[in-house]
């Protein structure tokens, strides 16, 4: 019957594991999870989809993280536009020495003015022209880069430090039953970034002719006052504007990454050689590792997990509770000494009359 119980067990056990933490990846080396809302789970941004990513870019200390993904510029693609964002990015760029648009460069606030009176009616069929060159030998501009060909993809960071629960990242070690945990220091959700309207805006707003008696007065950019409190877990309160944070993202320098393929040999020695406990003394047996790694013990008792793992307790409902518990603990004493009184009295009562009886077997002869 027990057997027979156990098959139809619905929440029986499949698997069991061991399980090794790690406290980090490495010293020098830290992991980031980017996540991609807007993209199917089966398409990775990998080279056997075509799309490995060109560029990988942070700023540690402004939590920002962009990432230029490949486009294909020959099927279902505004060729037109195509063309006209990929001349205002680059043009861009070369104004800004490299910058960045968006959050991460401080959405043009503050940024150096071209010089010069902008561009006339001349200019503009210049530019006509060349846009139907690009269209007549469109394909070779594609591999000029002459076109935009990429897409960016970028976010802001969230720490271990700020979210509630730690992510890790879980491996399996091979023919065997270990689970290995490696803590997520960073999480990034990846959204399209719209760089090139940006770029295009911004060439139109520096490229009008600026004749008093032609063109309105074009508004300076300045930037929002925008404060924001925080108090949180009894804190103080610290105020931050976005003028501070615009500030903060343009005076850092973009960290350039090199990105590595998924499929690629060393992604997998990385996935060996940082993912597992004890790779680095090639430590693989769970009797190796035992031996050699500390055990994990928790800093809390019963009590104290529940607590964690519960909603928040309420103190007027715990004082009533611990009353009721006093209450009834009372009686259940009260029960237990009038029961105890009564056992003693019978017992008494037939102790003393077996001991009379007892007394007269024991001076009778055997």
């Amino acid at each position: 019957m027990g057997d027979i119980e156990m098959e139809k067990d619905p929440d029986s056990i499949k698997a069991s594991y061991d399980v090794y933490i790690k406290p980090r990846i490495s010293s020098d080396k830290e992991i980031y999870v980017l996540q991609f809302p807007n993209r199917d789970a089966k398409q990775h941004y990998s080279a056997a989809n075509m799309s490995q990513p060109f560029k990988m870019r942070i700023k540690p200390n402004s939590g920002m993280v962009e990432i230029d993904v490949p486009m294909d510029a020959l099927r279902n693609y505004d060729r037109e536009k195509g063309i006209k964002w990929g001349e205002a990015m680059k043009k861009s760029n070369m104004s800004k020495n490299g910058g960045s648009h968006g959050m991460p460069g401080g959405f043009g606030i503050g940024g150096a003015q071209p010089s010069g009176r902008g561009r006339g009616r001349g200019q503009n069929i210049d530019e006509e022209l060349n846009q139907q060159r690009i269209l007549e030998d469109y394909e070779n501009a594609v591999k000029r880069e002459q076109v935009l060909v990429k897409q960016t993809l970028g976010g802001q960071c969230i720490s271990n430090e700020d979210s509630t629960p730690q992510y890790m990242i879980g491996t399996f070690r091979k023919n065997s039953d270990q689970l290995h945990l490696t803590p997520v220091d960073n999480i990034v959700q990846m959204r399209p970034q719209f760089h090139h309207i940006d770029a295009h805006t911004e060439q139109e707003r520096f490229g009008r002719v600026r004749d008093p008696a032609m063109a309105t007065r074009v508004p300076e950019a300045r930037a929002i006052h925008m404060t924001v409190k925080s108090n949180v877990d009894g804190e103080e309160e610290t105020t931050d504007t976005m003028a501070e944070r615009i500030a903060a993202a343009q005076s850092e320098a973009w960290k350039t990454q090199r990105y590595v393929d998924e499929d690629d040999v060393e992604a997998w020695v990385a996935y060996e050689k940082h993912l597992f406990v004890g790779a680095a003394a090639e430590l693989e047996n769970n009797e190796d590792l035992l031996a050699n790694m500390p055990q994990l013990k928790s800093a809390l008792d019963d009590a104290e997990y529940m607590d964690i793992i519960s909603a928040p307790r309420d103190a007027a409902k715990l004082s009533r509770s611990k009353e009721v518990r006093k209450k009834r603990s009372k009686k259940g004493k009260g029960k237990e000494n009038a029961a105890e009184g009564a056992e003693s009295d019978s017992s008494s009562t037939f102790s003393d009359s077996g001991s009379d009886s007892g007394s007269d077997e024991d001076d009778a002869p055997l």
